[in-house]
């Protein structure tokens, strides 16, 4: 069986694989930490850690917003003293 790619399909498979493997270390970073997940007034939230100073969140209007917003601080948020 022949499978005929042009440039543009071949260009989507690539497209499409990155992206699961980026989703894939959101979920490992989720699942290594096992933040606690709630709804927060009408948003998600992922939190690690101990309010107020002392914790990584992360929110979103959806599971996956807040999935990411967690993911981004937590390799993006500073220290605090």
């Amino acid at each position: 069986m022949l499978i005929d790619f042009n440039h543009w399909q071949g260009s989507q498979i690539g497209n499409d694989i990155s992206q699961l493997i980026s989703q894939k270390g959101r979920l490992d970073i989720i699942s290594a930490l096992q933040p606690k997940f709630s709804k927060d007034g009408n948003q998600f939230c992922y939190l690690y850690g101990e309010l107020p100073n002392d914790c990584i969140a992360g929110f979103g209007d959806t599971p996956v917003g807040a999935m990411e917003d967690f993911v981004n601080n937590f390799y993006n948020q500073k220290a605090t003293k």
